[in-house]
């Protein structure tokens, strides 16, 4: 990640392109002038995920959970940025401008890789360089399936450098077959057990999940398949690269999520609990709800568990000095915790509210979750804090004077942590249990000088085995995989059915953003406002959430979820910075339901309930 941090903007230049500088070519007189080159390269291409990470606003992980109906943009209310995003509009115009600009960094980056592994001579380490390619394939087929999901048709390339002018590719005919021959190409030229696992590299197995994923939501989103599972899909063609053999089937797809859950080396962890970071030795013992852990000597299962197949790392490497440098700290969990500011004297996220961390507030869990989910399914209580009964109301946690959209239903996977002994009053010392371990157990200082801000390095999880044992049981119609996910969680076998599997992946996957793009699968492109996205969506017009301190139902705050959701298919606003340099819309034209004269699109304010 020091490598990553290091060359962060070492594969520029400044030619327009795409945004205001270029970020497609390196300086290829002089780099990379050796093989070992080419590592460097590669973790400067996993740095771009740290890139997005300096700000949760800008993540595919974060924007997607509140774009879904499980979570709100909660927050204060100056936080219109969330507000807008779980609205499905816009407050500013530059909203999506790190996005964008990420993404096409990391597209860059990647192609600088691919493009230049055969320069040099790989007889005798074949396999280490097909690993190598096999990542950087795997980071490029990531970073555009980013992009189509949050933009549709965008501008794409698949060479060293970028033509000038790049125009928009259409998403469906010409982006995703390339999306889905970089997946297979990844899982074709890595193999398993290559790379440590956890170790942030891509593996043969991540590669075989994402693949799946992109599949799914190619068949079900732009080719409106509904049911995949008795779905008579068409064989897709793809490009022509290396490691790709043909059209890619259905069967094929199947036989790569059988290939990574059988052969890839990960497992489920015995306890859904462990995945998540209340249960470390320092948080557990002040949580009550995992005594019966405590007791056994059972903990968290860390960062690069069994079940993780691929995640976003981070490091002690953020400093408020550097911009760039924050996003090696998980910003997500700082956003994340209970909202913080002082009312009545009392700020939640300090001693009481043990081992609950403060934070932003922002992604704060929709009512209609909790209500939705039977009690007598144990993870429920595992990924929602009900924060006024479990921390008490008035006790351990307060409403904000300044909270917006907040049910009091927290996401206990990304919440920050705390622990008992730490200093309450010194932030920089040590706040979270991350802290508290760096102090206790390392000669490290804490390069970004305020623990509360700083110290959160539990890895965002964008793959993990439950989600590639679910796939299957989706693309198959067999109950096993999916019945290996609910025996974990304590539940009882159930049959496959369309509603089945949707609610699993609904429960098991709680608060990881991958909702939204599942509700746009499930319902297919041009649904209107009676598809399954948009009936979801319009749900939260009248839950209960409290706004200031006051109770109160959310409504939308221009129109409805519904008709926004109809009128942009869940596609984001293109930058309007990126229309302007081109100026040509044969070359780059806005979505639709973005345009200037779109009355619902963009939010003044923060809504008031």
């Amino acid at each position: 990640m020091a490598i990553a941090a290091a060359f962060t903007f070492g594969l520029t230049s400044c030619e327009d392109f795409l945004d205001s500088s270029n970020y497609t070519e390196a300086n290829t007189a002089n780099y990379p002038a050796s093989a070992a080159d080419l590592n460097k390269e590669l973790a400067a291409l996993y740095g771009v995920m740290n890139q997005f990470s300096k700000d949760p606003l800008q993540t595919p992980w974060f924007v997607n959970n509140i774009m879904s109906d499980d979570s709100n943009g909660g927050g204060g209310t100056g936080d219109v940025e969330s507000h807008a995003i779980g609205h499905l509009m816009v407050n500013k115009e530059g909203l999506f401008d790190g996005t964008w600009h990420n993404t096409y960094v990391g597209i860059a980056r990647a192609n600088a890789i691919i493009y230049a592994v055969d320069a040099f001579d790989w007889t005798g380490q074949e396999t280490t360089r097909n690993q190598l390619l096999g990542e950087a394939y795997f980071m490029r087929g990531l970073f555009y399936l980013w992009g189509v999901q949050f933009w549709g048709n965008i501008p794409a390339y698949w060479a060293a450098a970028a033509p000038d002018p790049c125009p928009q590719q259409d998403a469906e005919t010409v982006i995703f077959p390339h999306i889905l021959a970089d997946f297979v190409t990844a899982s074709n030229l890595m193999s398993h057990g290559y790379t440590t696992q956890g170790d942030g590299h891509a593996t043969k197995g991540a590669a075989e999940g994402m693949l799946a994923r992109a599949y799914m939501f190619y068949e079900g989103f732009y080719k409106k398949a509904g049911e995949l599972a008795k779905a008579n899909l068409a064989d897709v063609e793809l490009p022509e690269q290396e490691g790709v053999t043909g059209a890619l089937t259905k069967a094929q797809v199947v036989n790569y999520l059988n290939d990574a859950i059988n052969n890839g080396g990960y497992s489920l962890v015995k306890d859904f609990r462990l995945l998540w970071q209340y249960t470390n030795e320092l948080s557990a013992p002040d949580y009550p709800y995992v005594a019966d852990l405590v007791a056994a000597g059972k903990y968290w299962a860390g960062n690069g568990n069994s079940e993780e197949m691929f995640q976003v790392q981070f490091g002690n490497f953020a400093s408020w000095n550097a911009d760039y440098t924050m996003g090696y700290t998980n910003m997500t969990s700082l956003y994340c915790g209970l909202r913080c500011d002082e009312t009545n004297g009392y700020e939640n996220g300090r001693e009481a509210s043990l081992p609950f961390g403060r934070g932003w507030g922002q992604g704060t869990i929709n009512a209609n979750l909790w209500d939705d989910w039977s009690s007598s399914d144990p993870r429920k209580l595992a990924t929602i804090l009900d924060a006024p009964t479990e921390l008490g109301l008035g006790v351990g946690f307060v409403f904000s004077q300044s909270c917006s959209e907040d049910a009091g239903y927290y996401n206990k996977k990304w919440m920050p942590y705390t622990c008992s002994g730490t200093n309450w009053d010194k932030v920089e010392d040590c706040y979270t249990w991350w802290g508290a371990y760096r102090k206790a157990n390392t000669d490290a200082s804490n390069n970004n000088g305020n623990s509360f801000q700083g110290d959160h390095f539990g890895d965002v999880i964008l793959l993990r085995l439950a989600d590639v044992m679910l796939m299957q049981s989706e693309l198959t119609g067999d109950a096993t995989q999916m019945n290996k996910v609910r025996d974990r969680a304590g539940l009882a076998a159930t049959t496959y059915s369309w509603e089945n599997i949707k609610n699993e992946r609904r429960f098991e996957l709680a608060g990881e953003g991958i909702r939204f793009n599942d509700l746009r699968r499930w319902s297919g492109k041009d649904g209107g406002e009676n598809c399954e996205a948009a009936r979801a969506l319009e749900r939260q017009n009248g839950s209960r959430v409290n706004y200031t301190g006051t109770w109160t139902q959310m409504h939308h705050a221009a129109s409805s979820w519904a008709k926004r959701y109809a009128a942009t298919d869940g596609f984001l606003q293109i930058p309007p910075a990126q229309i302007r340099i081109t100026a040509d819309e044969t070359v780059l034209k806005q979505n639709a339901g973005w345009g200037s004269n779109v009355s619902d699109a963009n939010m003044a304010g923060t809504p008031v309930y």
